[in-house]
């Protein structure tokens, strides 16, 4: 279902606009078989259901002092499941490839943007795909991370958790991070919010840095804040709306 509030389609916005700032949150990849976090299937819910506070389970403090609950494999867990882009993910990459200044903000920590082609993507809560130890800040590739007796992997210089460069309840941002994503959405004259509803820090307040001229919402969900002047809603996946449009004008 879409909602318009000006006469103007998604296709003519984006192929009208020089630079365009594309918000995106969990929904973004959902269609790439990523369960939301609060899905049925989400990470939250089925700690939830296990009467478990997900915020403090998936803590920085929580991994430090019960690393091997922390690295306990998940329910059904076998092998890594490996995601690939979807038609979103691939719609913008193809957008940038054909000359269109689009600068990817992302909640997200799948790296689906940048396996798609995207060249300007700011990972708001890093990613899933760069480990290293706490300690002596070693890298480590995913198939060659060590673990100890107990699975926790540590790092065999000095014992150091070797961890995902992802944001942990309990962390900030890593700096200069916001800055860039308020200077990206700052300087766009449209603003594609998809995939969440902001409901989250810093989703409330970085898309209020934006001062173009129109804001386009894809979500099933209405956005958490009312302050924002929205030009297009449409309440369809992300993947299954962006396929439906063509990279040239």
């Amino acid at each position: 279902m879409c909602v318009e509030k000006s006469n103007r389609t998604t296709s003519a916005l984006y192929h009208q606009s020089k630079k365009i700032a594309f918000f995106g949150g969990a929904g973004v990849s959902t269609e790439s078989g990523l369960p939301d976090y609060r899905s049925q299937e989400g990470t939250y819910t089925k700690m939830e259901e296990k009467q478990l506070n997900p915020k403090i389970r998936m803590s920085k403090r929580f991994m430090l002092e019960n690393p091997e609950e922390f690295f306990k494999p998940r329910d059904n867990q076998t092998k890594p499941f490996i995601p690939e882009p979807n038609a979103g993910h691939r719609f913008l990459a193809e957008l940038e490839k054909q000359g269109k200044d689009v600068r990817i903000i992302t909640q997200n920590v799948d790296g689906l943007h940048q396996k798609a082609g995207s060249k300007l993507v700011v990972e708001l809560h890093g990613n899933n795909r760069h480990f290293y130890c706490m300690e002596c800040g070693r890298e480590y590739p995913y198939n060659e991370i060590p673990r100890d007796d107990t699975n926790v992997p540590r790092c065999p210089i000095d014992n150091g958790i070797i961890r995902a460069d992802v944001i942990l309840f309990g962390e900030n941002l890593k700096p200069g991070i916001l800055d860039r994503a308020k200077e990206l959405i700052a300087d766009s004259d449209l603003l594609i919010i998809a995939g969440t509803s902001l409901s989250v820090y810093p989703a409330k307040t970085l898309i209020r840095h934006f001062t173009g001229s129109e804001v386009v919402v894809i979500n099933q969900s209405p956005l958490k804040i009312k302050d924002v002047q929205v030009d297009l809603t449409i309440t369809e996946p992300v993947g299954e709306t962006f396929s439906k449009l063509t990279v040239h004008a």
